[in-house]
Order: structure tokens, then C-alpha cells, then sequence
């Protein structure tokens, strides 16, 4: 009896360390999953921004097509231009911080480390592996960063790239296409419109029908055009 209350004794410890590794694993597997759930808070915000921009962009630009429609000066088209190139930007910006997000993603995924092959870095950054003899980069990053800057070496994860990308540049470019567009239809309609000039009889040829009664020149009712056919109508009559 007591070589076996010994045995239990000297279990009883070895237990204890087994739960308390047991529950850092579970609390760190907690935590990574937080963790993640911040950076996908942030990818979502990354997306609705990119889609207000693009909402801000077809709504100037509707309302400047209207304006040149109204005013009938087609070349006032081009106004849009210099917005849909800002707005075009500004969505690059936040396309190119959104897949910085999604790498520091994939990292926290992959137990706080992500290795990228050289040849989908930057080149200042592959010149750097090849002087070191090695063919992967490696970022390691802490518990609850959301340092995303160090992801801008990747190729992919920069506004130069994303400027060009099919998920953005084919809507400014529709923008663009179409403004061009506008103005070509709009300047041929100005130039099929022809000004016909008004052409009045204004010669009288009998005067027995007109009765000339004295006109007050005082008068604020009366126009010019008044005086003027008062004066040609007597020298009429006087013939």
C-alpha cells in the first residue's frame, strides 16, 4: 500500500505539467485566432473603402456629363478626367494595403512566419537573397501585430502593381473610354444643328386697312420697334 500511494505521488506532478502545457495550447491557438479576426476587421474595411470610391467616382461623374449636356459645351467633358485618375489612385492605395493585410494573414495562419520565394519580391530585395546566397525571405512577426509595412517588399502588395491590375483598372478605364465618348456625341449633335435665320415680310403693301392713331412717346409701355414702324408707316403715306 504505501509503494503504490508513493507511485501516485510521484504521477501527480508529471500531470499538473501535462494540463498546464495542454492549456498554453490552448490559449495561444485563442489568441492567433483573435488575432486573425482583427486582420480580417481590417481587409473588410480595406473593401467597403475601395467601393465607396468607386461610387464617389461614377456619381462626379455622371453629375459633370449632366453639367455639359445642360451648359452644350462638350469639351467640359474632360473635367472628369483629372478625378477619375485621383479616385483611381486612391482605390490602387487601398487595394495594394489590402493584400498587405492578406499576407500578415497568411503569417499569423502559419504560426507567426511566412517565407516568399525571391523572385516575387522587389528587385532591391532580391539583390539583397542573391548577395546572401538564399532563395526565400522570411518575416516572423509577434503576437497581435498588425505591422503590415514590412509586406510592401512583395511585388503584388504595391500601389505601382495594383494601379495596372485587372480589379481596378478595367472600371477607370471604362470611365475614361466613356468620357471620350460623351464628348464625341455631344460635339457631333452641337454641329448637326443648323441656325436658320428668321425671315420676316416686312413690307406693306396697302395701307387702306391701317388706322394711325397718335402714339405718346412719353409712354413707358412703348417699345422701340413701336417708334420704328410709326415712322416707316408715315413715310408711307406721305408717298
Amino acid at each position: 500500500m504505501i509503494r503504490n500511494n508513493s507511485f501516485s505521488l510521484e504521477i501527480i506532478p508529471y500531470f499538473f505539467i501535462f494540463a498546464r502545457k495542454k492549456q498554453k495550447k490552448i490559449i495561444t491557438m485563442k489568441v492567433n485566432e483573435k488575432h486573425l479576426e482583427f486582420i480580417q476587421g481590417v481587409i473588410s474595411r480595406h473593401n467597403s473603402n475601395s467601393f465607396v470610391i468607386k461610387g464617389w467616382t461614377i456619381t462626379l461623374t455622371t453629375a459633370v456629363f449632366a453639367l455639359t449636356s445642360t451648359i452644350d459645351k462638350p469639351i467640359l467633358c474632360f473635367i472628369a478626367i483629372p478625378p477619375i485618375i485621383i479616385f483611381w489612385f486612391l482605390d490602387s492605395v487601398f487595394l495594394a494595403n489590402e493584400r498587405c493585410f492578406v499576407s500578415l494573414y497568411s503569417c499569423v495562419a502559419n504560426k507567426n512566419k511566412l517565407r516568399v520565394n525571391k523572385n516575387k519580391l522587389k528587385d532591391e530585395i532580391q539583390k539583397e537573397l542573391v548577395e546572401k546566397s538564399k532563395e526565400e525571405k522570411e518575416y516572423v512577426i509577434g503576437n497581435f501585430s498588425m505591422n503590415f509595412i514590412q509586406f510592401r517588399d512583395i511585388k503584388r502588395n504595391n500601389w505601382t502593381s495594383t494601379f495596372f491590375s485587372n480589379t481596378i483598372s478595367w472600371f477607370y478605364l471604362s470611365l475614361t473610354i466613356l468620357t471620350v465618348l460623351i464628348f464625341f456625341i455631344l460635339k457631333n449633335i452641337d454641329n448637326g444643328k443648323e441656325i436658320v435665320p428668321l425671315k420676316i415680310d416686312a413690307n406693306i403693301k396697302t395701307m387702306e386697312r391701317i388706322k394711325l392713331e397718335p402714339i405718346n412717346i412719353k409712354s413707358k409701355n412703348i417699345s422701340l420697334d413701336t417708334i420704328v414702324v410709326k415712322q416707316i408707316i408715315n413715310k408711307k403715306t406721305k408717298k
